[in-house]
């Protein structure tokens, strides 16, 4: 059974504690001459921001927590002082063209939204390929993973709105000439380029004939969460925006693909708050919350907010795009019973939802117009026009999903007919979309929401050491709230429906069934445990090519750069091997029950020793955890180093004892997870082959370099980079 480690005060108190922190260092309207934070708390935040509206449904909405802007409205809206009164996320500025000048003003442009809190996109695919003659035969040019790696480190080095670091994501086509250079360039430089995501945009179908390039990108996948995929020909058949526009641009996080140029403009609803003890309730409650979360969008764009780049401005007002997502998925689930791990019922409930979430944002937009009218006389909105084959489509897939899997089939009819129908008669709605699924972070955090977007809990609780404003540090121990309203055995349920006891193929189901009724994109890291193999990776690969997805991004828990051979440069010799030998990976898990599961994984490398262990207890965040985690993989780099040592460390480990026991069915009863480990050592090393002394080498680290706290402990987060040292996240 599952305890929780503090009361339900204490937990609240934590929260508490730690809002403020976030409040006070992001958030907060500071002092003009002292820099002190002026705003304590969220509630005096949302009082600053609310006032900002004109419709008193928003403000209201927003006080109570049911819907939130995006960070930079957070930071900006209202704020008296700021000379960057930056309000939106992210801008996927398009094409990098082929010119110094047009290159440098690019970064100029960067500067100004990094500046105003936002964050850039940006495609690299036109830039002339490496050692193409330039200059009329007199210079050769450097290539396009030359300025990536360029615009990366200006992205690490301005802040954004002077709170947070830059945010970028680089995007090339498969088929460049330097493709492999581009997908590399990260993963062999460890800790250098934090300051990109880096996508490869897979725009025909040939790309999955090249297998060379297809294992390239699964083995750097598997050794630093780069590159993502993004498949531009489903985001051209499945958004609203016409493909005259290109709606192919990604933004940092790739939720919102689009027209290049436009800004970002994310707003989230709570699904916690929408909760009911009626399903039907709950659904109508989304819809309602989507509609206000509508209105608010197409406010902020009347209140400008954009950074100095008029033709970001100019294109933002004409397709006036807004991008409503939610959070708390996993705990709406929870409320009604349905397991993450569902393969039927999770994908249903999260289809229903996003049906619910995607009307509520439309009817919003036409809704707006009208509110428009009342509030600026004389003056009206164009509608945009809209894609009328995908429009088609979605009014046959919603439709076909109402009559089988909603419940209040009539009613939920009514809204699509009226909807559509309106939307048909006006030829497009008057935003260009309406839905995007943004990774949330921190913003689900302030509205008390540990399941961050479409997230599964990542761990059951939360452990945080973060750099206060003071310079201090400040550790937190977050417990969902809503687990003190569980049994025991629910709390069990739930710990075995976390981040890596889901199978990815289950969340690319869920983002699937979410993609179903989103205008734009669906933002999530797919999170592997620390054993996935780059095998396993490229089946994930392949099975996200069949499904509805417009991108995929993994991250390999304990991601160790350099272990991987580079197949640019394979040893010669048939017979050689450096000291790892790990680019082929075989092994096996064994389960323990004790005081708290444990899971034991050994792996061994082409050579057939063991190489690495992995040890996971379900209670994530806990010292218990860190504890286990850390001698994984201190003797991961001493196997590494020489396997030889594998029964000397299980000689160490096997007579230390604790107060409670591990039992294993195949490999009996121990007294300590270090003694469990020695069983597991022993074990996995019986056929072990002895041969010549493995070369020296140095390990580099599992983590890149933190920007805000210099500790390697820079990790992959739901599309963003985040420290799980200091709290510092790139998003």
């Amino acid at each position: 059974m599952m305890d929780l480690p503090i009361s339900f005060d204490d937990a609240l108190k934590e929260w508490d504690r730690f809002e403020e922190y976030l409040v006070q260092a992001r958030y907060a309207v500071r002092d003009k001459k002292t820099g002190t934070p002026k705003e304590k708390d969220m509630t005096q935040v949302l009082m600053r921001i609310s006032k900002q509206f004109k419709n008193p449904e928003v403000g209201k909405a927003l006080i109570h927590g049911k819907i939130i802007t995006a960070t930079p409205f957070l930071m900006n809206g209202g704020n008296p002082y700021t000379r960057r009164a930056g309000y939106y996320s992210c801008y996927p500025l398009g094409d990098v063209e082929d010119s110094t000048d047009a290159i440098f003003d690019m970064e100029r442009d960067l500067v100004s939204i990094f500046q105003h809190a936002g964050g850039g996109g940006i495609d690299v695919s036109n830039l002339r390929p490496k050692g193409t003659i330039v200059d009329q035969g007199q210079g050769l040019a450097s290539g396009p993973v030359s300025f990536a790696k360029g615009f990366s480190h200006l992205s690490a080095r301005i802040s954004q709105g002077g709170k947070r670091r830059g945010a970028l994501m680089i995007q090339a086509n498969w088929d460049i000439k330097d493709v492999k250079e581009f997908i590399t360039f990260k993963g062999d430089n460890p800790g250098k380029y934090t300051g990109c995501n880096v996508s490869l945009n897979v725009t025909d179908e040939k790309f999955w004939d090249d297998k060379d390039l297809l294992d390239t990108v699964a083995e750097y996948i598997w050794k630093s969460g780069d590159p993502g995929l993004l498949f531009t020909q489903k985001s051209l058949a499945n958004t609203p925006v016409l493909a005259k526009h290109n709606p192919v641009f990604s933004n940092p996080c790739g939720e919102y693909l689009s027209t290049k140029d436009t800004a970002c403009n994310l707003l989230t609803v709570c699904l916690p708050k929408c909760l009911d003890e009626d399903k039907g309730k709950y659904f109508d409650a989304v819809f309602e919350a989507s509609r206000l979360a509508a209105l608010a969008g197409n406010e902020i764009l009347e209140l400008g907010g954009f950074p100095s780049v008029e033709r970001i401005k100019k294109n933002t007002l004409k397709f006036r795009p807004i991008g409503i997502g939610f959070t708390g998925l996993h705990h709406a689930m929870n409320h009604f019973d349905i397991s993450y791990a569902d393969e039927h019922e999770a994908p249903l409930f999260a289809k229903a939802t996003q049906l619910a979430l995607m009307l509520g944002s439309m009817q919003g937009s036409l809704d707006y117009a009208e509110f428009y009218k009342k509030s600026y006389k004389g003056k009206s909105l164009t509608p945009q026009e809209w894609n009328m084959e995908y429009v088609d489509k979605i009014d046959r897939e919603a439709a076909a999903f109402i009559e089988t899997d909603m419940p209040a089939k009539k009613s939920w009819q009514k809204r699509l007919d009226s909807i559509f129908s309106q939307l048909r008669e006006l030829g497009g709605l008057y935003n260009s979309v309406t839905t995007s699924q943004a990774p949330t972070g921190s913003i689900s955090q302030l509205m008390r929401v540990a399941c961050t977007g479409v997230e599964p809990y990542f761990s059951m609780i939360q452990s945080r050491r973060v750099k206060d404003v003071d310079d201090s540090w400040k550790e937190f121990t977050l417990v969902p709230l809503e687990f003190y309203g569980y049994e025991s055995e629910k709390l069990d349920w739930i710990a075995g429906q976390t981040a890596h006891e889901i199978e990815p193929f289950q969340q690319i189901r869920l983002l699937e069934a979410c993609q179903s009724f989103n205008h734009t994109a669906v933002s999530k890291t797919i999170n592997l445990p620390a054993h996935t193999t780059v095998e396993d990776i490229k089946k994930i690969l392949h099975y996200a090519r069949k499904s509805n997805l417009k991108g995929i991004t993994m991250f390999r828990d304990s991601s160790i750069e350099g272990v991987l051979s580079d197949h640019g440069s394979k040893l010669a010799a048939a017979d050689a091997c450096d000291f790892c030998d790990l680019d082929v990976r075989s092994g096996s898990t064994f389960k323990f029950r004790g005081p708290a599961p444990l899971y034991i994984t050994a792996n061994k490398g082409n050579q057939g020793h063991v190489r690495e262990v992995f040890l996971n207890t379900t209670k994530s965040g806990s010292t218990l955890h860190g504890m286990s985690e850390a001698l994984g993989r201190v003797i991961s780099v001493a196997l590494q180093h020489d396997y030889r040592l594998v029964s000397k460390i299980a000689r160490t480990l096997e007579d230390i004892s604790s107060d409670g026991a591990w039992i294993s069915r195949s490999l009996g009863r121990t007294f300590s997870i270090p003694a469990a480990l020695a069983k597991v050592l022993d074990k996995a090393a019986e056929n072990d082959k002895v041969d010549e002394d493995p070369q020296p080498y140095v390990e580099p680290s599992s983590y890149s370099s933190c920007p805000a706290c210099g500790k390697l402990s820079l990790r992959r987060s739901g599309g963003c980079n985040s420290c799980i040292s200091c709290g510092y996240s790139s998003c």
